[in-house]
C-alpha cells in the first residue's frame, strides 16, 4: 500500500495545478511578458518586459534560470532542483541554505514564513552579494526557488524589485498535465 502511495504521489505531484495555472493566466499585467513554460525548470515563467534572461546554469543537482533587469542591479529567478529522496519542506531549506552558503560564502535567513495559500513557504536570505527574496516549493523529489533578487552592495531600485516580485508570483510550477519527470 505504501508504494502505490508514494508512486501516486511521485507521478501526480508535478502536475502543474490547471486551475491555479488559469487563475494566475487570468491576470494578465503590461509589465510582464506573456507566460511561458520553462522546460529547463519545470515552471511557467513570467518576466518583466526588457529584462534578459542570464544563461542557463546547470548541475546534476539544480537547474537555475535568471533574468536580469536593465540597470543589472535586480533579478528574477527560478531554480529547480532534484532531492536525493523525499524530504520536508525544512529540512529541504536547510539543504538550499547550505549550498547557498557553499557557493556565496554566506546564507544568512533574514525571514521565514509558512503560507498555507501559497503552497510553500516565503523567506528572505542574504549571501555573498545577493538578497533573495523568495517563495519555496518541495513536491516529492523536487523543489523549486522562485526569487525576486537584489544586490546587496548597490541600492535597491525599488521599481525593479516590484516587478520581480510581480514576476515571482505570477510564476507556476510543476509540470503540465501528461508529462511525466
Amino acid at each position: 500500500m505504501a508504494a502505490i502511495v508514494l508512486a501516486c504521489a511521485v507521478g501526480c505531484a508535478h502536475e502543474a495545478d490547471s486551475s491555479a495555472l488559469r487563475a494566475k493566466l487570468a491576470q494578465p499585467t503590461t509589465q510582464l511578458s506573456s507566460p511561458v513554460y520553462d522546460p529547463d525548470v519545470f515552471a511557467y515563467c513570467d518576466p518583466p518586459i526588457g529584462w534578459k534572461p542570464d544563461p542557463l546554469k546547470h548541475t546534476s543537482a539544480h537547474t537555475h534560470q535568471v533574468w536580469i533587469s536593465p540597470t543589472g542591479a535586480t533579478a528574477y529567478a527560478v531554480i529547480h532542483f532534484s532531492l536525493p529522496f523525499p524530504v520536508g519542506i525544512n529540512l529541504a531549506l536547510t539543504g538550499f541554505l547550505n549550498q547557498m552558503k557553499s557557493t556565496s560564502g554566506q546564507a544568512i535567513l533574514d525571514s521565514r514564513e509558512d503560507d498555507p495559500q501559497l503552497g510553500g513557504i516565503r523567506f528572505v536570505a542574504e549571501g555573498g552579494h545577493y538578497k533573495i527574496r523568495t517563495n519555496f516549493f518541495v513536491e516529492g523529489w523536487e523543489g523549486w526557488a522562485v526569487y525576486a533578487g537584489t544586490l546587496r552592495n548597490l541600492p535597491e531600485n525599488s521599481e525593479e524589485l516590484d516587478l520581480a516580485v510581480l514576476a515571482r508570483e505570477h510564476t507556476i510550477i510543476g509540470r503540465p498535465s501528461g508529462t511525466q519527470k
